[in-house]
């Protein structure tokens, strides 16, 4: 049950129970429903506003499962997201070895910062085919240097390479005799700390409950005919 200190509220209780106690489950029941999806709402607001969305997902991750019993005492509605990442941004948390998508791979240019879109299609890494890595034996140089001389007479546009301060993907252009590269993945990050970024508990917060218990308390009442 709610325990609401307002004497609108407590009258209209009052008033259910008495007069159609069958009606007061409905009431409790809409509360319960509206609230979880005032939650959603404000809860996507906040995302919209304090995060970097590079798509619809992360706002329509926000899922409402509804109360469907009558029963006061089991209502009870869950708010929450279908995607993973959603539990670091709320509380923080170490993302360790990540693979990291450059601002290049999104068509923004090198060293973009933030960036704002997703990779381009063919940048993602699940339509990236890499050769084998060469096994040791050589220098790390000899290894990039014929890893890029073989992509590019072989006519790959994509390679591993270390470089020593940057390791990761790379994205080869130019013709076979000057061959350029650009990073489009970063894979020499050990760990990234990800910092609290809570928008889901603002948005419980933020709900009106006792507003909502009083419109979904006065619509039985009015249905019942107990007052005009």
């Amino acid at each position: 049950m709610f325990d609401i200190d307002d004497k609108d509220i407590k009258r209209l209780e009052s008033d259910l129970k008495v007069f159609a106690e069958r009606s007061f489950p409905f009431a409790t029941k809409q509360t319960v429903n509206s609230s979880a999806f005032a939650t959603r709402k404000i809860w996507q607001d906040n995302i919209r506003e304090k995060m970097i969305t590079r798509n619809r997902f992360t706002i329509q991750s926000i899922r409402v499962d509804q109360t469907k019993t009558l029963d006061i005492k089991r209502q009870a509605a869950t708010v929450g997201s279908t995607a993973d990442y959603m539990e670091d941004q709320e509380f923080g948390g170490v993302n360790t070895n990540p693979t990291i998508a450059t601002s290049y791979s999104a068509g923004q240019g090198e060293n973009t910062q933030p960036r704002t879109r997703l990779p381009r299609k063919a940048n993602k890494m699940s339509n990236v085919r890499l050769s084998k890595r060469r096994k040791s034996g050589m220098t790390r140089k000899q290894r990039n240097f014929l890893a890029v001389r073989e992509a590019a007479a072989s006519g790959r546009k994509y390679l591993f390479l270390d470089l020593g301060k940057r390791k990761g993907i790379f994205k080869l252009m130019g013709g076979k005799r000057r061959p350029k590269i650009k990073m489009i993945h970063n894979t020499g990050i050990q760990s990234v700390v990800i910092p609290r970024n809570p928008t889901m508990k603002p948005a419980v917060d933020a709900v009106p409950v006792p507003e909502i218990y009083k419109k979904a308390l006065l619509f039985q009442v009015k249905r019942q005919g107990l007052f005009k």
